[in-house]
């Protein structure tokens, strides 16, 4: 393994485990001292603003490697198909995750689309519709997926980063799925009881 991989790998599993004791020491915080498991990850808390932070690290990681092997940074709105354009849209890719995360861009798209079913349709919000956003946050990454599979013989030059895109897009994948079958809590009431859910 060249130093190069060697670094980003050790980087990005140093900064994995940071984030996983992160993410359990305020979820014990939250629920010792405030009740709520989640109390520090309701939206403009520390769960928006440390992955809109990682987020942008990763876009400024990508555009930094586009303006390595690009003419220059605009040289992709000659040619925006071209390989050597990868990383910036890569870079595009990560900034539109941190803008979504930050501005709940799929969010207030669902909110729309919810608003627009009610006025033509005149179904109100119910346990299916509130599944949309669950679909949206899919085609994302059903998009991201493709996209990497297209261009796969890119990223297999760099092991680390197709380790961590390939763990990245199955951890969201287990996110959209267990927020589709427990959207509502009829699930984890099921599964746990409705006591554990209001803690």
């Amino acid at each position: 393994m060249q130093r190069r991989d060697l670094v980003l790998l050790s980087f990005s599993v140093l900064l994995l485990v940071s984030s996983a004791a992160v993410v359990a020491v305020l979820s014990f915080m939250g629920a010792y001292m405030h009740q709520s498991l989640d109390y520090f990850f309701h939206e403009e808390r520390f769960g928006t603003f440390y992955p809109v932070a990682l987020l942008a690290l990763s876009s400024l990681s990508c555009f930094s490697l586009h303006v390595r092997d690009a003419p220059s940074f605009l040289s992709v709105f000659r040619n925006p198909v071209e390989r050597q354009n990868f990383w910036f849209w890569c870079g595009f890719a990560f900034a539109y995750l941190s803008l979504d995360d930050l501005f709940e861009i799929h969010e207030k798209i669902d909110f729309k689309l919810h608003h627009w079913l009610d006025a033509m349709t005149g179904i109100k919000s119910n346990a299916v519709t509130d599944k949309l956003d669950d679909l949206i946050v899919a085609l994302v990454l059903a998009c991201a997926i493709w996209f990497l599979f297209k261009n796969r013989v890119i990223i297999a030059s760099y092991p680390a980063m197709l380790a961590s895109y390939v763990f990245a897009c199955c951890l969201v994948l287990l996110m959209v799925i267990i927020d589709f079958f427990t959207n509502g809590g009829f699930l984890l009431k099921a599964l746990v009881g409705k006591a554990c859910i209001q803690i």
